[in-house]
């Protein structure tokens, strides 16, 4: 460089001043830079250093943990011993059963009363099996019951009279013994005349509707009069049918006899003449 040069640039101070300044400005915006940087990885590390928002707990939110609810228990019901099974009857069994009881009521009633009565006009269903040899020897019918009765019977029929009646002499055996029957049919006008009648003819002492041994009708063999004998007597709607049976041998015969008060029941339950 030529000396005028170097010295004109060494003698002229506001030449250089506006370098420096440049100079000055340009170090004061590199620290600038550094101090924002620096404050920017500042804060980054401090986000990355902070717990994440959603780990931190409300201080005023507090959960309360509710305890565990028991799980009821359920008793177990207790198994009762199995019952051991019952046979159960046969229909046989059964009916066969039903029949005895049937056969058993109908003598005990029969036995209950020195007179006794197969009542109910069911009764005629229940058919029995006449006595061995049962033969009817004579037979009449009439229609005004008043004349031919005696006792309170007289009495009833004056008040109710029957409209007819069949009457009847029969012969069997009874326990192997032979037996005199007298049987009546009476048939009343009404039901109801029938049972009321009925009840008085059941009732003791209170007489009977005349048989035909009293009236003098009879038949070869027969006796002069009824012996003592078992009673029974069965109503079938408007038809009373009574019936005594009394030994005709040179034994005992007697109202009580239970075979005698059987066999009356017998011949009192069979079909009733035709009307």
């Amino acid at each position: 460089m030529p000396r005028f040069e170097r010295d004109h640039t060494k003698h002229n101070p506001g030449a250089a001043q506006p370098q420096a300044s440049a100079h000055v400005r340009s170090n004061a915006d590199a620290d600038e830079s550094a101090a924002h940087i620096a404050e920017l990885v500042r804060r980054t590390a401090e986000r990355h250093a902070a717990p994440s928002p959603s780990c931190i707990a409300r201080p005023d939110v507090m959960v309360e943990q509710q305890p565990p609810v028991p799980t009821p228990s359920v008793a177990r019901p207790v198994a009762k011993p199995a019952r051991p099974a019952m046979p159960r009857p046969s229909r046989l069994m059964l009916v066969t059963a039903g029949g005895v009881v049937a056969v058993l009521i109908g003598v005990g009633v029969a036995l209950s009363h020195p007179f006794a009565t197969v009542a109910g006009p069911s009764a005629s269903v229940l058919r029995s099996p006449t006595p061995a040899g049962y033969a009817v020897k004579v037979t009449d019918e009439i229609t005004d019951c008043t004349q031919h009765a005696h006792g309170r019977t007289k009495h009833s029929f004056g008040t109710q009279n029957c409209m007819k009646a069949t009457r009847s002499l029969a012969t069997g055996q009874v326990s192997g013994r032979p037996a005199l029957f007298v049987i009546s049919h009476i048939q009343m006008a009404s039901a109801e005349a029938a049972a009321s009648v009925k009840q008085v003819l059941d009732s003791s002492g209170t007489g009977n509707l005349n048989d035909l041994l009293r009236e003098g009708r009879s038949f070869p063999g027969a006796p002069s009069k009824m012996p003592d004998s078992g009673y029974a007597s069965v109503q079938t709607g408007q038809v009373v049918s009574v019936a005594e049976a009394g030994f005709v041998d040179s034994g005992r015969s007697s109202s009580t006899d239970a075979s005698l008060r059987a066999a009356a029941a017998q011949v009192a339950s069979l079909v009733t003449p035709a009307s």
